[in-house]
This record gives structure tokens, sequence and C-alpha cells, in this order.
């Protein structure tokens, strides 16, 4: 067959086959990198290290642009790009490596509580906000506040109905955000002997479980408000609650194949008063004790001295890379 016809049968255009097949008898690269040829070598050793200082991002690394104009005499931007995306993925790899786990192993110790903000319409940016709370070991969540940004009063009433219906956990992780750390919610903590554990600024992954739940929140509004694109904003507690109550009944395999609901109601552990008066005492200790020495802030105190606590009464598993961290002396 003739080479026009090879390159039509497979697709392929017959002037670049031409070229291609000169430049292999001319001993010459068959393909050329796109652009004109760079005269400046380049020095890799320094190239790495500039990569290395970048700010690496999960999709994006700052300051590549300055980075691109600085060596563009050398390399091309698309092989530049290869090289900080590959630095890239070689960073987010290493921290996701070494990042701690946590696991808790009995429920009803810890809830987690943040809101969210929910867009139902796409073209009339109209908002609904979800304050969600859910039990840490047994992914249990429960009824969702809806409507406008709740204040320090709604909240306070909504942790306070909560604890008479199902009981006060001993442990509430929350945000940094007033109306969480506001007056009347840590009132209504102070009367029930729940404990707060603040998260990091800045940092989502320490309150991680949470953010997941509210992922799986919107992505439940989304098929149930599916055939209803202007549903009213006082009907959404009704549908974030079925959402909820479909969650709560879903099988999970890190539940070994069971629900949220059977392994909440069933393994729960119920706290006493003097119970919780001594777990608050100790805590306490240790934080003077961290404090004591230069350089730690108190609420990072706080944070170490409960998951020392949590770690020696069984109540969590910390582990670094699939390794269980040894047990406190």
């Amino acid at each position: 067959m003739p080479y026009r016809e090879i390159c039509s049968a497979v697709r392929m255009s017959y002037p670049s086959f031409i070229r291609w097949r000169m430049r292999h008898k001319q001993d010459t690269p068959v393909v050329r990198q796109p652009g004109p040829p760079k005269v400046k070598l380049p020095d890799f050793e320094r190239l790495n290290q500039e990569i290395a200082e970048l700010s690496h991002g999960q999709s994006r690394s700052q300051g590549t642009g300055a980075f691109y104009a600085r060596h563009a005499s050398s390399l091309s931007r698309r092989e530049l790009q290869s090289m900080v995306a590959m630095a890239r993925h070689d960073h987010n790899a290493f921290h996701r490596q070494n990042l701690r786990r946590i696991s808790w192993n009995v429920p009803n110790v810890a809830w987690s509580m943040d809101p969210c903000e929910y867009e139902q319409h796409a073209h009339t940016r109209a908002k609904v906000y979800l304050n969600q709370m859910q039990d840490l070991a047994s992914r249990y969540k429960f009824t969702p506040m809806t409507g406008d940004v709740p204040c320090g009063e709604e909240i306070s009433g909504y942790l306070a109905a909560t604890f008479n219906r199902f009981g006060a956990p001993l442990f509430l992780k929350r945000d940094n955000g007033g109306n969480l750390n506001h007056v009347a919610v840590n009132n209504v903590l102070s009367d029930f002997f729940v404990i707060p554990v603040n998260s990091l600024v800045h940092y989502p992954p320490y309150n991680g479980a949470i953010e997941e739940a509210q992922t799986e929140l919107k992505n439940g509004l989304a098929i149930k408000l599916s055939c209803r694109p202007q549903c009213p904003c006082e009907h959404m507690e009704a549908y974030a609650s079925m959402v909820e109550n479909d969650l709560n009944h879903q099988l999970r395999p890190c539940l070994n194949g069971g629900n949220a609901c059977r392994v909440y109601f069933s393994g729960r552990r119920t706290f006493t008063k003097w119970e919780r008066r001594d777990a608050y005492g100790w805590i306490t200790n240790v934080q003077n004790d961290i404090l004591s020495s230069d350089g730690v802030q108190p609420q990072a105190a706080w944070r170490i001295a409960v998951e020392a606590w949590l770690r020696i009464k069984g109540f969590i598993t910390v582990s670094i890379n699939g390794k269980v961290l040894p047990n406190f002396p």
C-alpha cells in the first residue's frame, strides 16, 4: 500500500509522516519540542531547590508565575509545569503518609459540630445554613439546624435539646467561630459537664469527620431536591432530616458492615458527673504542666492533654501510616 493510503487508514497526517521519515533518515530527533529552541542550559540543581521552596497545595503551587518567568530562557512552560506538578504530587503524598489518624472506639464519648452553607439555587445564589452535629465513633448524625446563620443563643438551645434527648457526650469538638464559642453555648456545656475542644485555626483536617459529614449531607440534599428546584427554606429542615436518617441507616465498611444507628444506640457510653469532673481535673493539670514550658499556646496544650487522656482510657487509637502508636506510659 502507498504511504498516503496507510496514513489515511490509521488517521495520521501524511505530511507529518513524510517529515518524521526524513528526520529519521538524517538521524535527527523525530519529534521536536514545539516552540523556539532554548539557548540557555537549565541548572537543574537550582530548579529543584526553587521548586521545593514553592508553597504547594492540593491542586496548585503558589509562586509558579514568577518561577516560570525566571527560567523561561532555559525550559518551556510545559516542562516547568510538569516538574512542578511532579514535585507537588510527591509533597502531598508524603504529607498524607505522615498524617496522624485518630480512630474513636466508643460511641458518645465525643461529638463534633460545625456549620456549613448549602447553595440550592445557583442562579439566584440562595443559601441555606446547616449546623450539623454527629457522634465521632459511630458516625451517627443528629437533626441539623437549618435557616439563616444561627446565633449563639440558638445554638445553645439546639445543644440543650439534643443533650436532653440523647444524653450529653463527654467532649464536643467545634470550630473557632464566634457563634460556636458564645457565652450561651459555653454555659450549656458547663450545665451538662461537656468538655469543649476547639479545632486548630485554618486547619480543617483536625475536624475532618464533620467535614466529610457535610459533604454527605449536601450530596444527599442535592438528590432529594433534584425534583424540587424551588424548595422553600422553611422546608429544608424536613429534607435535611430525611437525608440524615438515610445516612444513619447506611451500611459502612468502617463500622464493620453495620450502620451508624445500631452502633450508636447499642454501644454508647454514659458518664456520671463525677467521671466528668475527674476527667476535667486531670486534663487541666496536664495542660498546666505543658504550659510551664515555653512556646506552647493554651489551646494547643489543651488539645494535647485531651488526646493524652483519651488514649490512656482507650477511647481513641492514634496511628501514623498504618502503624499504631505506642501507649502512653
